[in-house]
């Protein structure tokens, strides 16, 4: 299968590149490439290229950039996949454009599937979730990937972030009012090639592992204990807990409960898959050569 990548710098399209590399002919596509600021124009930078799916994992993620750049996320997140989109059903391409799980509504407790009330409170999930409707609208035939606290690619997910600053003794923190769950980008890629080969299968996706609401205060105790049970971390320092009203890098409001369900991942690809502790034990043993 012949893929394009776009957002192939960020951490989720690098890691899918390395994933497929050798079993696919991958293009990967970054901003040089396509400026996802200028809709109009990406429909004629895709003209001179073949491919059978596009994967999008591009998006502006930073939630407080989102709130003071309000029309360049409307552009990026929002009209660029609805062109996407239209380029896509038009040639008869395979899309998977990736969302978040901040579109949903965080007021209640518990895992949440793909039929939840969606409420999103900043601007940032107010434009992935124009991004979702644009791309379905466009082409029913899409499927749109919610994904949630990615790490394994090797740079600064959760896993990565909290191990590295045990390991160099630094004071460790996290929010424990806030919940959702890890998944690691080896999964993701896991299930998108599963999609890729299902064309009967369309729509919303939850994309994240089985298991239970995680805090990030609990995932960073979890990781923690891994690194230290593997023999990766000398000690087992605590994690102080902190509320995310008093996080000083949180400045935007942001939903408090997401955890997502992959129920149509069980129900339509019969998909088992892995715990996200299983995957943080990979991640963590590559961090530690």
């Amino acid at each position: 299968m012949e893929i394009v990548v776009t957002g192939c710098t960020g951490r989720l399209g690098r890691a899918l590149i390395r994933e497929w590399q050798g079993e696919h002919v991958v293009h990967g596509l970054g901003r040089e490439d396509l400026d996802f600021g200028v809709p109009a124009g990406l429909e004629r930078k895709l003209e001179g290229l073949h491919f059978d799916a596009l994967v999008n994992c591009a998006a502006m993620a930073d939630v407080e950039s989102c709130e003071s750049q309000l029309r360049q996320a409307h552009l990026v997140n929002a009209e660029s996949p609805r062109v996407l989109a239209r380029v896509c059903a038009r040639r008869g391409a395979r899309l998977i454009h990736f969302s978040t799980d901040y579109v949903l509504d965080g007021a209640s407790e518990g895992l949440k599937g793909e039929e939840a009330v969606v409420w999103p409170l900043n601007h940032y999930a107010q434009t992935k979730r124009a991004g979702e409707e644009s791309v379905l609208e466009e082409n029913p035939s899409a499927i749109v990937g919610r994904v949630s606290w990615v790490f394994g690619s090797g740079s600064e997910g959760i896993v990565e972030s909290v191990f590295r600053r045990a390991r160099g003794g630094k004071e460790l923190r996290a929010v424990d009012d806030k919940f959702s769950k890890p998944t690691s980008v080896r999964e993701i890629g896991r299930m998108v090639t599963a999609l890729l080969g299902r064309p009967d299968l369309a729509g919303l996706f939850h994309l994240t592992h089985s298991g239970e609401p995680e805090s990030w205060w609990s995932v960073a105790t979890k990781v923690v204990r891994l690194g230290h049970e593997a023999g990766l971390l000398e000690s087992c320092p605590k994690v102080q807990p902190e509320a995310m009203e008093r996080a000083k890098r949180m400045r935007v409001v942001r939903p408090v409960h997401t955890a997502m369900d992959p129920a149509r991942l069980r129900t339509d690809l019969h998909w088992r898959g892995v715990s996200w502790e299983e995957e943080a034990r990979i991640s963590l043993e590559a961090l530690s050569g």
